[in-house]
């Protein structure tokens, strides 16, 4: 049985995105986006690492500090674990902005005819924070998961988007301000 042509080229890439993970486990983590197409004709951006920041302060305090950043930034928890230190927003809907700012200010789902995507759609984005760390110091890891659905009206599969990292930023921030530490630097 023949595999289409898309499908060989899929799983080619595949094969060579692997094996260049595995050939430099301790290289920087790439954060520019991926483009997958699949023998569909589905777009997928992907970037595999979370966004880390290190603060100075007690897991605890930094985990308490986590889920007031998301509140103070828009993005009510739907997920606050004080035991695994997890914070999430599971479907956080954005349409056409966020902070004020174009969604393709803050998600890359390809461009379009009339230009970027994320600003002709509507958003759906799952964000975790996972709080790590003993005694006085801390890290935060967040991913966002988030996917774009066109408003042109046509009926298709979800275009997988990848953060361009203002988000996590903007969690960074305020967390350290809700810990009363310096928010310039990562």
């Amino acid at each position: 049985m023949h595999r289409p042509a898309r499908t060989r080229c899929l799983t080619a890439l595949s094969t060579l995105l692997v094996a260049a993970c595995a050939s430099t486990p301790n290289a920087a983590p790439d954060t520019n986006p991926a483009v997958l197409i699949d023998q569909n004709g589905r777009v997928y951006r992907t970037t595999e690492a979370p966004a880390a920041a290190s603060f100075a302060a007690s897991p605890d305090s930094t985990f308490r500090a986590v889920v007031a950043a998301y509140n103070a930034l828009g993005i009510e928890p739907s997920t606050v674990d004080p035991a695994g230190r997890v914070v999430a927003r599971q479907h956080f809907v954005l349409r056409s902005r966020f902070q004020g700012k174009p969604l393709s200010s803050s998600f890359d789902c390809g461009n379009g005819q009339t230009g970027p995507r994320a600003d002709q759609g509507r958003i759906t984005a799952d964000i975790t924070s996972r709080v790590v760390g003993t005694g006085s110091g801390s890290s935060v890891s967040t991913t966002i998961d988030a996917s774009l659905v066109p408003n042109d009206g046509a009926s298709r599969d979800p275009i997988r988007c990848a953060s361009h990292g203002g988000i996590e930023e903007s969690l960074r921030k305020e967390i350290a301000m809700q810990l009363g530490l310096s928010s310039s630097t990562p």
